[in-house]
This record gives C-alpha cells, sequence and structure tokens, in this order.
C-alpha cells in the first residue's frame, strides 16, 4: 500500500480513482475501512467504471479519457 492510499483511506474518502493516460487504465479504490480500502479494481480505458455500490452511485465511461 501507498501513502496515498493509505491517507486516503485513514481519512474514510469513499473512492480513490487513478486514471493513467500513459498505460491507459484506471484503479479505483473503494470502501475504506480500518486505514485501508477494501476494494481495488483495475480496468482498461474503455471499460465502464461500476461505482453503483458506491456514494457515488454511478457508472463511469472510460472510453474517451485522454491518452498519452
Amino acid at each position: 500500500m501507498t501513502l496515498a492510499q493509505w491517507a486516503y483511506a485513514a481519512a474514510e474518502v469513499p473512492v480513490y480513482f487513478i486514471a493513467d493516460p500513459h498505460a491507459g487504465r484506471c484503479r479505483v479504490f473503494t470502501h475504506p475501512q480500518d486505514g485501508a480500502y477494501k476494494r481495488d479494481l483495475t480496468v482498461t480505458y474503455g471499460e465502464p467504471v461500476d461505482l453503483t455500490d458506491t456514494v457515488l452511485g454511478i457508472t463511469l465511461p472510460t472510453d474517451e479519457f485522454p491518452r498519452d
């Protein structure tokens, strides 16, 4: 776990979303508990990110995310 992941999880940030235009991937951490995220999802650009079970309650399309 990185320091950033720990800090966000400890602060109970419900969704920590990282978009990497160089790799064409997103990494999403959700459900913080006891200083760690319980769920870790990696998706390739073009796949939707299902956040319907979080406080956001949405599905985020990634097909138009910019690439390096």
